[in-house]
Protein backbone atom coordinates (compact mmCIF):
# COMPACT_ATOMS: atom_id res chain seq x y z
CA UNK A 1 0.00 0.00 0.00
CA UNK A 2 1.30 3.43 -0.90
CA UNK A 3 2.32 5.69 1.99
CA UNK A 4 2.39 8.80 -0.19
CA UNK A 5 -0.67 10.99 0.59
CA UNK A 6 -0.47 12.82 -2.76
CA UNK A 7 -2.04 10.86 -5.58
CA UNK A 8 -1.88 7.63 -3.60
CA UNK A 9 -4.39 4.84 -4.12
CA UNK A 10 -4.85 1.16 -3.38
CA UNK A 11 -4.73 -0.90 -6.57
CA UNK A 12 -6.53 -3.77 -4.86
CA UNK A 13 -9.68 -1.58 -4.77
CA UNK A 14 -9.91 -1.52 -8.56
CA UNK A 15 -13.16 -2.65 -10.16
CA UNK A 16 -12.20 -4.45 -13.34
CA UNK A 17 -13.74 -7.42 -15.13
CA UNK A 18 -12.12 -10.47 -16.68
CA UNK A 19 -10.12 -11.94 -13.79
CA UNK A 20 -12.51 -14.47 -12.32
CA UNK A 21 -11.54 -17.97 -13.44
CA UNK A 22 -8.31 -16.74 -15.04
CA UNK A 23 -4.86 -18.01 -14.12
CA UNK A 24 -2.16 -15.35 -13.87
CA UNK A 25 1.57 -15.99 -13.87
CA UNK A 26 3.75 -13.13 -12.61
CA UNK A 27 7.55 -13.22 -12.66
CA UNK A 28 9.78 -11.18 -10.36
CA UNK A 29 7.04 -11.61 -7.77
CA UNK A 30 9.08 -11.67 -4.57
CA UNK A 31 9.08 -7.90 -4.11
CA UNK A 32 8.33 -4.52 -5.62
CA UNK A 33 6.16 -4.25 -8.70
CA UNK A 34 5.80 -7.98 -9.23
CA UNK A 35 4.57 -8.56 -5.71
CA UNK A 36 2.04 -5.74 -5.96
CA UNK A 37 0.75 -7.08 -9.27
CA UNK A 38 0.18 -10.47 -7.61
CA UNK A 39 -1.72 -8.89 -4.73
CA UNK A 40 -3.85 -6.85 -7.10
CA UNK A 41 -4.71 -9.79 -9.35
CA UNK A 42 -5.62 -11.95 -6.37
CA UNK A 43 -7.93 -9.20 -5.08
CA UNK A 44 -9.57 -9.06 -8.52
CA UNK A 45 -10.34 -12.79 -8.42
CA UNK A 46 -7.57 -14.38 -10.49
CA UNK A 47 -5.74 -17.54 -9.47
CA UNK A 48 -2.19 -16.21 -9.12
CA UNK A 49 1.17 -17.94 -9.53
CA UNK A 50 3.91 -15.80 -7.96
CA UNK A 51 7.24 -16.75 -9.56
CA UNK A 52 10.78 -15.88 -8.55
CA UNK A 53 14.14 -17.58 -7.99
CA UNK A 54 12.89 -18.69 -4.59
CA UNK A 55 9.18 -19.40 -4.44
CA UNK A 56 7.59 -16.28 -2.87
CA UNK A 57 5.24 -16.59 0.07
CA UNK A 58 2.22 -14.44 -0.75
CA UNK A 59 -1.22 -14.92 0.79
CA UNK A 60 -3.66 -16.17 -1.82
CA UNK A 61 -0.99 -17.04 -4.39
CA UNK A 62 0.87 -20.16 -5.45
CA UNK A 63 4.60 -19.65 -4.92
CA UNK A 64 6.69 -21.05 -7.75
CA UNK A 65 10.46 -21.29 -7.99
CA UNK A 66 11.49 -20.12 -11.47
CA UNK A 67 14.74 -18.92 -13.02
CA UNK A 68 13.72 -17.02 -16.13
CA UNK A 69 17.21 -17.45 -17.63
CA UNK A 70 16.82 -21.25 -17.60
CA UNK A 71 14.42 -22.64 -20.23
CA UNK A 72 13.97 -25.88 -18.28
CA UNK A 73 13.14 -23.97 -15.10
CA UNK A 74 10.56 -21.87 -16.96
CA UNK A 75 9.00 -25.00 -18.47
CA UNK A 76 8.83 -26.74 -15.09
CA UNK A 77 7.29 -23.66 -13.51
CA UNK A 78 4.62 -23.27 -16.17
CA UNK A 79 3.83 -26.98 -15.96
CA UNK A 80 3.49 -26.71 -12.17
CA UNK A 81 1.10 -23.79 -12.54
CA UNK A 82 -0.98 -25.60 -15.16
CA UNK A 83 -1.19 -28.75 -13.04
CA UNK A 84 -2.15 -26.85 -9.88
CA UNK A 85 -4.21 -23.88 -11.09
CA UNK A 86 -4.90 -24.49 -14.77
CA UNK A 87 -3.50 -23.11 -18.03
CA UNK A 88 -2.08 -19.61 -17.89
CA UNK A 89 -4.19 -16.91 -19.53
CA UNK A 90 -2.57 -13.80 -17.97
CA UNK A 91 1.21 -13.28 -18.03
CA UNK A 92 3.11 -10.37 -16.50
CA UNK A 93 6.90 -10.38 -16.82
CA UNK A 94 8.40 -8.28 -14.01
CA UNK A 95 11.69 -10.12 -13.50
CA UNK A 96 14.60 -7.80 -14.19
CA UNK A 97 18.02 -6.62 -13.07
CA UNK A 98 19.93 -3.34 -13.28
CA UNK A 99 23.41 -2.56 -12.04
CA UNK A 100 24.38 0.99 -13.13
CA UNK A 101 27.66 0.96 -15.05
CA UNK A 102 29.01 3.61 -17.45
CA UNK A 103 29.71 2.16 -20.87
CA UNK A 104 33.45 2.64 -20.46
CA UNK A 105 33.39 0.31 -17.43
CA UNK A 106 30.70 -2.08 -18.67
CA UNK A 107 32.14 -5.54 -19.15
CA UNK A 108 30.79 -8.32 -21.34
CA UNK A 109 29.69 -10.44 -18.38
CA UNK A 110 27.36 -7.74 -17.01
CA UNK A 111 26.08 -6.97 -20.52
CA UNK A 112 25.18 -10.63 -21.10
CA UNK A 113 23.69 -11.07 -17.61
CA UNK A 114 21.38 -8.10 -18.12
CA UNK A 115 20.27 -9.36 -21.52
CA UNK A 116 19.79 -12.88 -20.18
CA UNK A 117 17.49 -11.85 -17.33
CA UNK A 118 15.61 -8.90 -18.82
CA UNK A 119 15.21 -9.74 -22.49
CA UNK A 120 15.82 -13.46 -22.92
CA UNK A 121 13.93 -14.17 -19.70
CA UNK A 122 10.92 -12.33 -21.08
CA UNK A 123 11.19 -14.32 -24.32
CA UNK A 124 11.35 -17.66 -22.50
CA UNK A 125 8.25 -16.92 -20.41
CA UNK A 126 6.18 -15.54 -23.27
CA UNK A 127 6.92 -18.35 -25.69
CA UNK A 128 6.14 -20.97 -23.06
CA UNK A 129 2.64 -19.68 -22.20
CA UNK A 130 1.51 -18.67 -25.70
CA UNK A 131 0.40 -22.15 -26.86
CA UNK A 132 -2.08 -22.48 -23.98
CA UNK A 133 -3.37 -18.95 -24.56
CA UNK A 134 -3.92 -19.63 -28.24
CA UNK A 135 -5.68 -22.90 -27.43
CA UNK A 136 -8.00 -21.05 -25.04
CA UNK A 137 -8.58 -18.30 -27.59
CA UNK A 138 -7.81 -15.78 -24.86
CA UNK A 139 -4.64 -14.32 -23.43
CA UNK A 140 -3.15 -11.19 -21.98
CA UNK A 141 0.61 -10.61 -22.06
CA UNK A 142 2.03 -7.55 -20.31
CA UNK A 143 5.78 -7.05 -20.30
CA UNK A 144 7.58 -4.61 -18.02
CA UNK A 145 9.95 -2.32 -19.87
CA UNK A 146 11.12 1.16 -18.84
CA UNK A 147 11.26 4.66 -20.24
CA UNK A 148 14.97 3.85 -20.56
CA UNK A 149 13.95 1.58 -23.44
CA UNK A 150 12.58 4.65 -25.24
CA UNK A 151 14.99 7.47 -24.39
CA UNK A 152 18.17 5.55 -23.54
CA UNK A 153 18.00 6.05 -19.79
CA UNK A 154 20.78 7.51 -17.66
CA UNK A 155 24.44 7.81 -18.59
CA UNK A 156 25.21 4.53 -16.83
CA UNK A 157 22.51 2.30 -18.29
CA UNK A 158 23.32 1.37 -21.89
CA UNK A 159 22.96 -2.34 -21.13
CA UNK A 160 19.68 -1.86 -19.26
CA UNK A 161 18.23 0.49 -21.89
CA UNK A 162 19.13 -1.96 -24.66
CA UNK A 163 17.20 -4.77 -23.00
CA UNK A 164 14.19 -2.59 -22.24
CA UNK A 165 14.08 -1.34 -25.82
CA UNK A 166 14.29 -4.94 -26.96
CA UNK A 167 11.34 -5.87 -24.77
CA UNK A 168 9.24 -3.19 -26.45
CA UNK A 169 10.09 -4.40 -29.97
CA UNK A 170 9.63 -8.05 -28.99
CA UNK A 171 6.22 -7.41 -27.44
CA UNK A 172 5.01 -5.50 -30.49
CA UNK A 173 6.05 -8.43 -32.67
CA UNK A 174 4.20 -10.86 -30.38
CA UNK A 175 1.07 -8.70 -30.62
CA UNK A 176 1.08 -8.83 -34.41
CA UNK A 177 1.52 -12.59 -34.55
CA UNK A 178 -1.17 -13.49 -32.03
CA UNK A 179 -3.89 -10.81 -31.97
CA UNK A 180 -6.12 -12.82 -34.35
CA UNK A 181 -6.01 -15.69 -31.85
CA UNK A 182 -7.49 -13.67 -29.00
CA UNK A 183 -4.15 -12.82 -27.38
CA UNK A 184 -3.12 -9.24 -26.70
CA UNK A 185 0.44 -8.16 -25.87
CA UNK A 186 1.27 -4.77 -24.40
CA UNK A 187 4.11 -3.02 -22.58
CA UNK A 188 4.13 -0.96 -19.40
CA UNK A 189 7.13 1.39 -19.28
CA UNK A 190 7.59 3.07 -15.89
CA UNK A 191 10.19 5.52 -14.65
CA UNK A 192 11.03 6.50 -11.06
CA UNK A 193 8.89 3.98 -9.20
CA UNK A 194 9.53 3.67 -5.47
CA UNK A 195 11.32 0.32 -5.31
CA UNK A 196 14.73 -0.90 -4.14
CA UNK A 197 16.12 -0.19 -7.61
CA UNK A 198 16.09 3.57 -6.97
CA UNK A 199 17.21 3.39 -3.35
CA UNK A 200 18.89 6.61 -2.23
CA UNK A 201 17.74 8.66 -5.25
CA UNK A 202 14.23 9.49 -4.08
CA UNK A 203 14.72 13.22 -3.50
CA UNK A 204 16.77 13.74 -6.65
CA UNK A 205 14.21 11.96 -8.80
CA UNK A 206 11.15 13.59 -7.22
CA UNK A 207 12.56 17.04 -8.05
CA UNK A 208 12.44 16.10 -11.76
CA UNK A 209 8.88 14.77 -11.87
CA UNK A 210 6.16 17.28 -12.84
CA UNK A 211 3.43 15.65 -10.72
CA UNK A 212 5.68 16.12 -7.69
CA UNK A 213 5.99 12.57 -6.41
CA UNK A 214 7.56 9.24 -7.19
CA UNK A 215 5.45 6.56 -8.80
CA UNK A 216 4.24 3.81 -6.49
CA UNK A 217 3.96 0.10 -7.16
CA UNK A 218 0.19 0.62 -6.93
CA UNK A 219 0.37 2.89 -9.99
CA UNK A 220 2.08 0.20 -12.03
CA UNK A 221 -0.16 -2.60 -10.76
CA UNK A 222 -3.26 -0.61 -11.72
CA UNK A 223 -1.99 -0.07 -15.27
CA UNK A 224 -1.05 -3.73 -15.64
CA UNK A 225 -4.43 -4.83 -14.30
CA UNK A 226 -6.29 -2.68 -16.83
CA UNK A 227 -4.29 -4.12 -19.73
CA UNK A 228 -4.98 -7.64 -18.45
CA UNK A 229 -8.70 -7.02 -17.99
CA UNK A 230 -11.54 -7.75 -20.38
CA UNK A 231 -11.87 -3.98 -20.90
CA UNK A 232 -8.60 -3.88 -22.88
CA UNK A 233 -9.42 -6.42 -25.57
CA UNK A 234 -9.01 -3.84 -28.37
CA UNK A 235 -5.60 -2.68 -27.13
CA UNK A 236 -2.53 -4.55 -28.33
CA UNK A 237 1.01 -3.67 -29.33
CA UNK A 238 0.91 -0.51 -27.21
CA UNK A 239 3.42 1.00 -24.77
CA UNK A 240 1.85 2.60 -21.70
CA UNK A 241 4.33 5.07 -20.20
CA UNK A 242 4.08 5.81 -16.47
CA UNK A 243 6.37 8.66 -15.45
CA UNK A 244 4.37 11.50 -13.90
CA UNK A 245 4.92 13.75 -16.92
CA UNK A 246 8.72 13.47 -16.85
CA UNK A 247 8.95 12.29 -20.45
Amino acid sequence: MSSDPVGAHDATQLSLQGFGGRVALVTGAARGIGRRVCETFAALGAAVAACDLDAPELPGALGVSMDVTDPDSVSRGVEQVAATLGPVSLLVTCAGVFTPQPLAQLDRAEWLRTIDVNLTGTFECVRRVLPAMCEQGYGRVVTLSSVAGIDGGSRASAHYAATKGGIIAFTKAVSKEHCHLGVTANVVAPRAIRTRMIGGLEDELTAQIPVGRLGETDDVAAAVAFLCSSHAGYITGEVLVLNGGWW
